[in-house]
């Protein structure tokens, strides 16, 4: 169990940090940037989002994930909105993940929380409205609490998703990723069990998301996950389905585009950690978030041993991070979950 908690951490701080480099490029850009499809950490180009980082900082992405888990397992495995309003305003105060990466429904949401209104009462108040990818990108501990319990990991990603993306698009996206993480971390798990865990917490969400949360505009997260499942099973190369990916269903910041993707890269790869990771980190537009999500998903179900050695040290040094210690802290709660069951 601990090797595959250290796997879904590994992979999604691993997919994160990697698309620092080429998040808001085509693949063609970041070929031609780099002179090779990136497929390890690159200092990012100075007109790049992720600007300032050294190779293997992260972004917003998995910094958000490790901040809830982190708050999580202080409350001793207790899940509420507060705690994950508290640990997202704490994520906030951290300038160098907050500042430059924080998306648009995230920034919203801790104005809200700090009691602060809008800087501007126009085109910024219909952000909410959208259904973005942030409740996804940063679930992934949500199902490795919760090692095979699809619908506690459906009730506990409602809840962490309803405090900044409280529409059923959002909370569709985010129950699937965890849904997923949680099926990887059984001993058995196998990639097309995976997906179906994917595809049951992807319905099961929005079916909740229609009773808690907003109804939103915007395509289904199940409708585009079943298309790019159905790429990620064609003929082909996984590169070659990366771009028809990337084409047909989308890699970018609406949820619909970026969770689907994520999952048509792990059936591309059959699963393989490093790949799925570097077809997000090369599909172009929101790759870190593609990236983060497949990562966290392929590396639970392959474990720690699928990514280099010096990998753990590397990130925990250049993010001044414990990605050991914190897989520890969450292997207690998950067992103690499994034993309640």
């Amino acid at each position: 169990m601990l090797d595959k908690i250290l796997g879904g951490l590994l992979g999604g701080a691993v997919g994160d940090a990697m698309s620092a480099a080429t998040e808001a490029r085509t693949t063609e850009q970041i070929t031609q940037i780099f002179g090779h499809e990136v497929t390890g950490f690159e200092k990012p180009p100075a007109d790049a989002i992720g600007a300032g980082n050294e190779p293997g900082q992260l972004t917003d992405d998995f910094s958000c994930a490790y901040f809830i888990a982190s708050h999580i397992i202080q409350h001793n495995g207790l899940i509420t909105q507060e705690i994950v309003k508290k640990a997202i305003v704490d994520w906030s105060e951290h300038k160098v993940f907050f500042d430059r990466f924080a998306g648009p429904t995230t920034r919203l949401a801790i104005k809200k929380f700090k009691g602060e209104a809008p800087a501007d009462s126009g085109c910024i108040e219909i952000l909410p409205l959208q259904a973005t990818n942030g409740a996804g990108m940063r679930i992934s501990p949500i199902g490795l609490f919760n090692p095979g319990n699809l619908d506690r990991t459906i009730a506990d990603a409602v809840t962490a998703t309803l405090p900044t993306h409280d529409n059923h698009l959002a909370i569709s996206g985010a129950c699937a990723v965890a849904c997923a993480v949680s099926r990887a971390m059984l001993p058995d798990a196998d990639v097309y069990q995976v997906v179906q865990a994917g595809l049951y917490g992807a319905k099961e969400g929005e079916r909740i998301g229609r009773l808690v949360g907003r109804i939103t505009a915007g395509p289904s997260v199940v409708r585009r996950m079943e298309m790019a499942v159905a790429i990620g099973l064609g003929q082909g190369t996984p590169r070659e389905k990366m771009f028809e990916i990337a084409d047909r269903v989308g890699s970018g910041l609406h949820i619909s585009e970026a969770v689907p993707a994520a999952f048509g890269l792990f059936v591309a790869n059959e699963g393989n950690a490093m790949a799925s990771i570097t077809g997000g980190v090369n599909i172009g537009y929101d790759t870190d978030t593609v990236a983060t999500m497949a990562g966290a998903i392929a590396g639970t179900l392959q474990g720690a041993g699928a990514f280099p050695s010096h990998y753990l040290a590397l990130l925990n040094k250049a993010n001044n991070i414990d990605l050991a210690n914190l897989a520890r802290q969450v292997e207690k709660i998950a067992k103690l979950r499994l034993s309640e069951k």
